[in-house]
């Protein structure tokens, strides 16, 4: 048999992965799929992680991937709770979290250049997530490419 071993995969880079994906014959939608991180959403959480935080990255993440992954095809994008902050919701003042959008385009997840998203699009992220996601008083865009930043937030 012809065959090339490839060991350790943990070795592999997220653009090797693919490559393997691709000769594997794993459909395009499976190969290309955006990366996610393998200690979970946990990671997306800036202190200490709880039930409820978890949740309300999972509700951004899920928004934030409605917006932007048919559209605009990223790389990666990911939403992350980075702490608390004022807003207002109504009449009363709002103690609440801040969400992190981040969108890159990358080759091979070694270096990324953020997004230049429309202002309509991020309008809309933000009005969702204050919205729909009860506690989250702001939402702000992270334009830093990696590096410095690594694309998440860990």
């Amino acid at each position: 048999m012809d065959m090339k071993l490839v060991e350790p995969l943990r070795d592999l880079y997220k653009d090797e992965v693919r490559e393997v994906a691709g000769a594997l014959g794993l459909p395009k939608e499976i190969q290309h799929r955006m990366p996610f991180p393998g200690p979970g959403l946990a990671v997306r959480v800036i202190g200490e992680v709880t039930p409820e935080r978890i949740a309300v990255v999972r509700e951004a993440n899920a928004i934030v991937e409605e917006e932007l992954v048919e559209a605009f095809a990223p790389w990666q994008c990911l939403a992350a709770l980075v702490g608390l902050g004022t807003g207002v919701k109504g009449d009363v003042r709002l103690h609440g979290w801040i969400v992190s959008v981040r969108a890159v385009n990358s080759r091979d997840g070694m270096t990324a250049d953020p997004l230049e998203l429309p202002f309509e699009t991020l309008a809309r992220i933000a009005a969702r997530c204050t919205a729909e996601i009860p506690g989250v008083a702001r939402v702000v865009y992270d334009i830093t490419p990696k590096p410095p930043a690594t694309i998440e937030y860990e």
